[in-house]
């Protein structure tokens, strides 16, 4: 099954000095047995060839060497593996071997007109019938990469039986110039269906100061949809990366927040892929 989710990112800073942004985005939840034939039928989205909207298996958990490794050690597949397999070794190398008939949903926003960049990505396993495990995939504007497991000991279950997984876990990885790296992420995801709630925190000593939600409706996946959310969120990643940057300026120009350069803080930086040259010549 794939889903489409006419969504909204909502990012509020809390503290040292308040900053809030909403804007709106699309994306997808795409149950990883479905990969081969998402698209078909559809003009506007595809996986290979060229199509506006592209969902591709090797745009999400690459496997690579893991830089600056620490706790369990991270295992992506062997070479060729596919993108369910590269979930199933990674769940895998965390104690969990998922069963043959586990449901794998990956949550993204597509590749749109050749460009590929997702803040986040999250993949969620059913099991037995209820939301087992996950992990979250955190990417950065310099192309690194770093994913958490979020175990069978993170599922909580609401007072009206909605099922979500949560993780508060060290960061150490390089973001914002505006957060440190020796701090915390909160991930909570909940199972996508007719709506998607998955959200990002950020703690520092202790202190909440980053809340980070993506949230939306599934609405119906035809050509006519996908060019109404073209036209309502045009040049989508392309948007993404621009508001990062535009809201960075601002922070540091006119809020005068502290920045924190990326190459200041190597030892901080663990468990990530795809390193920029600057952390390989300081290892």
């Amino acid at each position: 099954m794939v889903r489409l989710y006419d969504a909204q990112v909502m990012h509020a800073r809390l503290w040292p000095k308040r900053h809030g942004f909403t804007h709106g985005v699309f994306c997808f939840a795409v149950e990883l047995g479905d990969f081969g034939q998402v698209g078909r039928g559809l003009a506007l989205l595809g996986e290979r060839g060229w199509a506006p909207y592209q969902l591709r298996e090797q745009d999400f958990l690459p496997a690579a060497a893991v830089f600056g490794a620490e706790g369990v050690p991270q295992a992506f597949g062997g070479p060729g593996a596919d993108l369910a397999q590269r979930v199933r070794a990674f769940c895998a190398a965390h104690g969990e071997a998922l069963a043959s008939d586990a449901r794998l949903t990956l949550i993204a926003m597509p590749r749109a007109f050749g460009q590929s960049y997702n803040p986040v990505v999250f993949f969620l396993v059913h099991q037995g019938g209820r939301l087992h495990c996950g992990i979250a995939e955190v990417h950065n504007t310099f192309g690194e990469r770093k994913a958490w497991y979020l175990g069978t000991e993170c599922r909580q279950v609401g007072p009206t039986g909605e099922e979500s997984l949560v993780l508060r876990t060290p960061k150490r990885f390089y973001v914002s110039p505006f957060s440190g790296l020796d701090t915390e992420f909160e991930f909570t995801l909940r199972a996508p269906d007719g709506r998607l709630a998955v959200g990002v925190d950020h703690y520092e000593a202790g202190r909440k100061t980053l809340i980070s939600t993506w949230t939306g409706q599934a609405v119906p996946l035809t050509d006519a949809r996908l060019l109404w959310l073209t036209l309502k969120v045009p040049l989508l990643i392309l948007k993404v990366i621009a508001l990062i940057h535009l809201h960075a300026a601002w922070l540091w120009l006119v809020k005068k927040l502290p920045f924190r350069r990326k190459g200041d803080d190597i030892p901080l930086q663990r468990n990530l892929r795809h390193p920029t040259p600057e952390l390989l010549r300081k290892e």
